[in-house]
Formats: structure tokens, C-alpha cells, sequence
């Protein structure tokens, strides 16, 4: 059973407005597109997980994907959680390619591809630290906390895997195989941890701390929005700086007219600038338009919003991607 589905990750819908706006030349272009190919990447492999995991039984396995949770005073995300009445198993999916090898003494794993070496952090630990502060937040909410086990899955069916102990075997598991090492992981535990009772008391308390991040893409990057261009963008030949004639956008570069250019624009701001925006922030990210314009094209989209008049506040809608993309609902 699906308790939680994965969405498409806010940060990806960040560097896609982020790879719009960023003005053409800039220096930290290139090292944006290579992590946005990368959180791609991986959440295509989470997605590929996914589908693995929906061939589990539907009764007994109640699948939470992409979860966020406080312990005490720090988050910690899971890709993917699996409960049952007798276990807990947290899966790490990762959708490196070449050649990875798992050392055990340095806890290492080393990325050869393209004949270069490259070291990251060992998703073991990082699984493994997932499940020390799961452990943490069951106690601290008053849940009976029964085994926790931890996989690291990796998508790519082209990647090579090498341990330097063959007790990795056991944590390390390519995409093809998850399947059958969960339910081997299934035959070894028989006593029950929980009353259904208490499984859906707890599903309903990982569904209700569910804590999503929204980074600040620009911090992380050094940005401001000086380093973005303004302007809304034509739909038809993607220049900036439409001008807003009566009720409708002109693009003064290929003549193409549109009334919901401004849209994109509005979605690039929530995403990029702030998650609130006002009147006078519009106009300026806009660029063209009056107070009285700026006004009725922010009050006619239906955000939600806080304040009357010109105090008023527009806020990101939750479902950012759909409220500005009803076709993806």
C-alpha cells in the first residue's frame, strides 16, 4: 500500500526556473547544469525504485516515499521507507554510473568512470544514520521501535559494484535484485512488532510530520537576483521583456501575443526569489508593468494570500507545479 507518493522534488522545478533565468554568460552556469543533470539522475532512479517496489504484495508493506521528519533539531529524509507489522526497512537509491567500490576499512565508496577516480561519502552511512534518527523519533513519539533494517540500491543496471568485504553484499543491492532481497529480508522475521492498530497509527504520524524542504537555491549557489534575468519571456521565441499592452503581453522581438506569459514568471519568482510576493516585487521582476497591472495579475490568479489592499501578500501555492500546470495534475 502507497501511504505517501513521490512527487517531482521542488529542487529539480528550482534548477529548471534557475537554468531559465540565469543570465547566458555566467560563470557558475555550467557547475548548475552538471547538479541538475545529477539530482535528475537520481530522481530517475528513485522512480525506477519505485516501480521495483510496486510489485511487493499490496497487503503488509506500506511504502512512505521521499520522507522528511525533525529529530529533535535536525532533519533527516528517507527516499524510502517500507512498514510492516515486524520490520522497518529503509532503501537509499543512487543512480551512480561506472565502476563503484565499497571500502569497508574506509568507509569510502570510489566512482571510476571515464578512467578518472572519483570519492564520495558511502550511502551505507548515510542509511545507516537515517536509521539511528528514526530510531531516535520513534522513541521520542512513543512508538515501540522494531528492527530497522537499511538497503543502498543502485538504479543503473550498467553499473559495475565492488566490495572490499563480502558482508557489503548484504547492504549493497543493483536495481534488478531489490525485489527479491526485500522479501528474503521478509522470511527472516516472524515475530510481530506492531498491532495494526499501531501501524496505522504510526502511518499516520509519518504522514503528519512530513516536513518538506524548500532550499534556497540562490544561497547555495551565492547568488542574488541581480546574477537572473528580468522580464516575462515570450512563449514563442523565449526572449525577455514582453510588453503589457491593455490585457494582454506582446513580445517586441517576434510580435507573438499571450495573456498568461506572465505565469512562468510568477513560478520563477516563487521558486527562485521568495515564497511571498508583493505588489511592488512584481513590478520589478515583471518589469513594464503599473501598480494598477501588477495588481490584477497577481489578485486574478487566485494564490493564496494574507493583508487587504496594499498590504496585501501573495504566497507560493503547496502544489506550485500544478497550480501553474493544470496539465500535470
Amino acid at each position: 500500500m502507497i501511504e505517501k507518493e513521490r512527487t517531482y522534488p521542488i529542487r529539480l522545478l528550482m534548477y529548471e526556473a534557475l537554468m531559465e533565468r540565469i543570465l547566458p554568460n555566467h560563470p557558475k552556469k555550467q557547475l548548475i547544469e552538471q547538479d541538475y543533470k545529477a539530482w535528475r539522475a537520481g530522481f530517475k532512479g528513485e522512480l525506477q525504485t519505485d516501480y521495483r517496489l510496486s510489485f511487493l504484495p499490496e497487503k503488509g508493506f506500506h511504502i512512505f516515499r521521499d520522507l522528511r521528519l525533525l529529530d529533535e533539531k535536525w532533519h533527516f529524509q528517507i527516499d524510502t521507507l517500507i512498514l510492516t507489522l515486524r520490520y522497518i526497512l529503509l532503501i537509499e537509491t543512487k543512480a551512480y554510473s561506472g565502476t563503484l567500490f565499497f571500502d569497508k576499512q574506509s568507509e569510502q565508496m570510489i566512482q571510476t568512470k571515464d578512467g578518472q577516480e572519483k570519492t564520495y561519502d558511502n550511502p551505507i552511512n548515510q542509511v545507516r544514520m537515517q536509521a539511528w534518527h528514526l530510531r531516535r523519533w520513534l522513541n521520542n513519539h512513543k512508538f515501540s521501535v522494531p528492527p530497522i533494517y537499511h538497503l543502498v540500491a543502485i538504479s543503473n543496471p550498467s553499473t559495475i559494484i565492488k566490495v572490499s568485504d563480502r558482508s557489503l553484499n548484504n547492504l549493497i543491492v543493483k536495481g534488478d535484485i531489490l525485489l527479491s532481497r526485500i522479501l528474503q529480508i521478509d522470511e527472516t522475521i516472524s515475530n510481530p512488532s506492531f498491532t495494526d492498530k499501531e501501524v496505522k497509527k504510526l502511518s499516520r504520524s509519518l504522514l503528519k510530520n512530513h516536513s518538506p524542504h524548500h532550499p534556497d537555491i540562490l544561497k547555495q549557489y551565492s547568488l542574488t537576483p541581480d546574477d537572473l534575468q528580468k522580464g516575462v519571456q515570450c512563449p514563442s521565441c523565449f526572449s525577455y521583456g514582453m510588453l503589457r499592452e491593455k490585457w494582454t503581453w506582446s513580445c517586441p522581438v517576434c510580435g507573438d501575443r499571450s495573456k498568461t506569459a506572465h505565469h512562468k514568471s510568477l513560478k520563477e519568482f516563487f521558486l527562485l526569489i521568495s515564497p511571498d510576493i508583493k505588489n511592488q516585487s512584481c513590478r520589478e521582476f515583471c518589469i513594464g508593468v503599473s501598480t494598477k497591472t501588477a495588481s490584477h495579475l497577481l489578485s486574478s490568479m487566485n494564490l493564496p494570500h494574507t493583508g487587504t489592499k496594499k498590504g496585501r501578500i501573495y504566497h507560493m501555492p503547496p502544489d506550485i507545479e500544478t497550480f501553474f500546470d493544470p496539465a500535470k495534475k
